[in-house]
Order: structure tokens, then sequence, then C-alpha cells
């Protein structure tokens, strides 16, 4: 073992029986669909509303890194497949059948007879087609995970998928996606993927109208939504709220429980409260400060209420690029890390771990040998961070300039690790926070020798090795942290060179991070590249291990904590399971039972 046993707390013993263990083992990713459908049991219960807390957003197009892209995904629009309530696995959505190929190279999905968009008009496998096209236009930009970014995925692994959406090749008949008839969709893959289609109930994979969408009126506005869901979007004030009512042109209308949806928007970082949720006049509800959890365990009725999804989240931080080279240093990165105190901040809250690696537990084979260290936390590990410290020049912190630790919003966490940091290491540090805009361009600008440090964050998705190691801190993250002040002034020259076509850009981008970012960031590159090269899905599972342990060793990314997900839901919502990906849960599934109050 390199890394020290996990600490875990109890959290009572009511809420303990509410935690949904994830566990993707027996997964039949590769075989055809013969899964239920899944519905509310909407025979046994139909009718009623609830109303539900979700983070603001300025757009719901899903093919843009927003939130609302998982409101969408939710209920107003649906793909070829969904995850099952557990999200161990998927389910037939349009699509209600689909072989792959001996190889595992070629997917081909069947569309439902007579399935229709909420206009009533047909749709076809060339919607979706059209939809993906859209999606990897160039024009939108690159994919990735971050805010504004392309939400395309880059694990699926479609053929030429990404070469198409950086501009390397310009005819999307080379992409590996084809229409072949109006109820039959096929996609070519580079190699096997046995994350494929879990991958494909992401929200970038859900289909669009092309009229809609191409249409002069704004298609995102309810007046003009044109969706194929179990809802239809039926008014939104922004920043404030909306509503779905239910859509009777919809597949399996007669299995869809609820009337109608009510969402209350709350802004990004704006602190929560449960009183609505306690009045009564809210059903669903994440909550995140610890001090709340904390009275929710404690109080024997509402802890009955609490829904909770171990370590399905990392908190981690990157390293600003700035002209100081301070972080540059390999010794500074490890006495960092090393020096963090993980289990102090996790200790804030009974639904946080102490992080070893990037990749929570809930990940299939995970296992604690791909963490940098024996030893992450405790009197050992903050030994040998001051003894690197002074090594690399700065004894007890003499010297160290201050760093500023950058956020989109404010977290108890941060305190901790600015705490921690200084009593461990003598280090001075300073909070940035600021609005999610602009915290998005700072932690990609390049900065001046006074503005070093690292920027702080945290993501969870599907709990896939493709989906953890090559979407999640991707390869072109990771090499992006390991330029030095001159190869990222570069990258970031070579990103607004207009006179660069978009092949060559992305030409020029590659030669940058293959040769000037750090060994460890660009040996994690080429075996997540090794992995499209094999048709073996185990000896392809153990690059993705192998990957993963070498971009912890790189410390370009240190993980800070793991998180639980924690809902509470009024007695009377039924059908409420918490998957690991970031829309949580399916609208279609919930139902009510009034007299459960």
């Amino acid at each position: 073992m390199r890394a020290g046993p996990l600490t875990r707390r109890p959290i009572g013993t009511v809420a303990a029986a509410a935690v949904v263990a994830l566990s993707l083992a027996g997964c039949s990713l590769f075989g055809d669909s013969d899964g239920d459908t899944g519905g509310g049991d909407g025979d046994a219960a139909t009718g009623g509303s609830i109303t539900v807390a979700a983070t603001n957003f300025a757009h719901i197009d899903p093919q843009s890194i927003t939130f609302g892209m998982w409101l969408v995904q939710m209920g107003l629009l649906e793909g070829l497949v969904l995850q099952t309530p557990d999200g161990t696995d998927v389910r037939p959505g349009v699509a209600d059948e689909w072989e792959v190929s001996e190889d595992g190279t070629t997917y081909t999905f069947h569309l439902r007879d007579g399935i229709v968009w909420s206009n009533g008009e047909p749709l076809t496998a060339d919607d979706f087609e059209w939809t993906y096209e859209r999606l990897l236009d160039p024009e939108r930009g690159a994919s990735g995970v971050t805010t504004g970014a392309s939400s395309y995925q880059v694990p699926l692994g479609i053929l030429n998928a990404e070469d198409y959406n950086t501009g390397v090749i310009t005819d999307f008949d080379q992409v590996g996606v084809e229409a072949v008839d109006e109820q039959t969709l096929e996609f070519t893959l580079d190699a096997p993927n046995p994350g494929f289609l879990m991958g494909l109930t992401y929200p970038s994979m859900l289909p669009l109208n092309p009229e809609a969408v191409e249409g002069e009126a704004d298609w995102q506005q309810p007046e003009n939504w044109v969706g194929n869901g179990p809802y239809n979007l039926a008014a939104w004030t922004a920043n404030s709220s909306m509503r779905f009512e239910r859509n009777p042109e919809y597949w399996d209308a007669e299995n869809v429980a609820l009337d109608e949806i009510n969402v209350q928007l709350v802004e990004q970082g704006a602190i929560t409260t449960t009183v609505p949720y306690e009045n009564g006049e809210v059903d669903i509800q994440a909550i995140g400060e610890p001090a709340e959890i904390s009275r929710f365990l404690a109080d024997p009725v509402l802890s009955e209420q609490m829904h909770v999804l171990e370590n399905a989240g990392t908190a981690y931080m990157i390293p600003l690029h700035s002209t100081n080279p301070v972080m540059e240093d390999p010794r500074v990165r490890t006495a960092l890390s090393l020096g963090l105190g993980r289990q102090e901040i996790a200790g804030i809250s009974e639904m946080t771990e102490p992080a070893s690696t990037l990749l929570s537990p809930i990940v299939p084979g995970w296992t604690e040998e791909i963490a940098a260290h024996e030893q992450m936390w405790g009197e050992a590990a903050v030994a040998e961070a001051q003894e690197l410290l002074a090594d690399a020049g700065y004894p007890g912190g003499e010297g160290f300039p201050p760093l500023t630790l950058l956020a989109g919003s404010d977290f108890p966490q941060l305190d901790a690790i600015i705490d921690t940091w200084g009593t461990n290491l003598g280090i001075e540090v300073t909070k940035d926070v600021v609005e999610v805009g602009v915290y998005v361009e700072r932690r990609y600008a390049m900065h001046d020798e006074n503005y070093v440090g690292l920027w702080y964050g945290s993501f969870s998705g599907i709990s896939t090795w493709p989906y953890q190691v090559e979407q999640l801190w991707s390869p072109d993250m990771l090499r992006q942290a390991g330029l030095d002040a001159a190869g990222y002034q570069q990258f970031v020259d070579a990103q607004v060179d207009e006179t660069l076509s978009p092949g060559d850009r992305t030409a020029a981008l590659e030669e940058i991070l293959a040769t000037s970012t750090t060994d460890e960031a660009q040996e994690f590159a080429e075996l997540v590249a090794a992995t499209r090269e094999t048709v073996d899905e185990a000896e392809q599972q153990e690059i993705f291990i192998e990957a993963a342990s070498v971009r912890e060793d790189a410390e370009l990314i240190i993980p800070v904590t793991w998180s639980h997900v924690v809902f509470v839901a009024q007695p009377r919502v039924q059908g409420l399971e918490i998957r690991a990906q970031a829309d949580r849960y399916y609208f279609k599934d919930l139902w009510v039972d009034d007299s459960a109050q």
C-alpha cells in the first residue's frame, strides 16, 4: 500500500442507513438492452407536483458547460439511453435496442417506433447526427469540464470526433456518426470503450430539434421550446424560477407520474437556507453547509429525510500560471500537498473524507496504490513537507512568497487550507473569492510575479476509468499545468493567433504541450493515448490505472478531499436515488405519496 488508511467518521445510525453505495461491478455495458423503462410507478401514483432547488444558470444549451445542462438532462431532453436510477448501468431511452460489433468498435442504435418531438414532429436519426455535428463544430470551442467549454466528452472515443472538433479534419462525414436511416444511428469508435454507453448519458449527447435551434427566435425560451423529454419547459423567470409540465408526446408518458416540476433557482455561491424545505415549500434540495448537515444528522426526523452518496466528488487545487517560478519547483508542490492537513480540512464536515487521490473509491477497481505517497497526511507527511520546503530554500516558510488561493465561491475548506499551510509550513496564503466568470478567466490567465498560488475546484462525474482519467483532469489540463511561464505564454499566444487555421492552431498547441510540459504530464498524455490502441478491455483498464498513478505522481493537481453528496427530500417524494453523475436523478423516476407525510 502506498497510501495511508482511510479515516471514516460515523455519520449516525439513521443517516448511515440512507447512504447509497455505488458499484459498477456487473454492468452490462457492452450488451444489448433488455432493462425496463424505469418510470415513477405512474400507474400506482399519478399526478401532483414537486418543488426543487437548483443552482442558477444563464442558458440551458446542453452543448455548453453550465449548471443548466444538468437540469435539461433531468427531464427536458432525453438521449439514446438513460442511467438506471442507481447509476450502475444504462436502460433504454430514445433507443429501445442496440447492438455492438464483435470488436467493440461499432454501436448500432434503433430508435423507437413513432417517437416524436413535443410538437408532434417525428424525431429521427438525422436529428441526432445534426445535433452532434453542431456539438463538434470547431467554432464552438474545444471540449472540457469547465464553465463555457464545449460539453463533448473526448473519452467517448468517437472516430475522428476530436480531430473534427479541433479543426484537424473539416469533413464531418469522416466522423464516426451516421444516420443509416430514419430510425438507425451508428457510431464508430477509435477503439473498444467499456464506458461508451454510460458516456452517452452525458448532457452533450442529448438531441436538439434542428428547426427550433436554427430558427430566428430564442429556442431556449418556453414559447419556442421543442424537446423530447418527459417534461416541457412551460415558464422561466430568469434568475428566479422555472416550471416544467408533463409532455404528452413523450414515448413513455403513461409512466411519468408528476404533472409539474417547479424549480427555484439559487445563485452559485449563495448561502442556501433550508427554511423553505423545513416549512414544506421545497420538496428536494441539496445541502452542503457543514452546520446544516450536522443539524439534520442530529435530528431524528430530518435525518430520515437525508439521501447520501459517499465520496461522489473531489476537491482539488491546481497551480496558477505566474512569472513567479516558485510553483514550478516539484519540491514546493510536493511540500504543499503533504503539508495540506487533509484530515483537518475534511473534519469541517461529517460528509467529507481526506483524499489520497483525485479518483474517489467509488470508481470500480480503484486502489490506494495510485496515490503519490504512502502517507498523505499526519505527522510523518508534515515532517517530509517541511524538509522538502527547506531543501527548496524556504526553511520554516522563510522567504516564501505569499500565495493566493483563487476560488469561485467561499467555502470553509478554504480557510482550513490557509490555516494548515500556515501552521505546518509557515506559509502566508490569501483567499481571492470572485464571481464565477472572473474565476474562470483568472485561473487560465498569465499572472505577474505578485499573483502566484493555486485555484480551488471540485468536480464529480461518471464513475468509469475513461471519464475519470481522460475527461476529468485530462491530459491537456495536466500538461497545461506543467508548463513553465515561458511555455504557457507561448500557449496563450497560439490560442489567440488569428493567422493560424484551426488545424494549424491545434498542431501548434500540441507541439507546445508535448515539448514544454513536465515529463510526468507528457507520460500521462501518452498513456491515455495508448488506451485507444488496444482492443483488450482489461489491458485498457490497466493502462488507465497506470496513467492515473502517473498523474498523481506529477502533483500538478493536488487532491484535497472527497465529498459526499447530500440531498434532503420530503417524505412524500418517492423513487429518489442519488447517482454519481452531476444531474443526480431523473424527474421521470419520481412520484409523490401525500399519505407519507
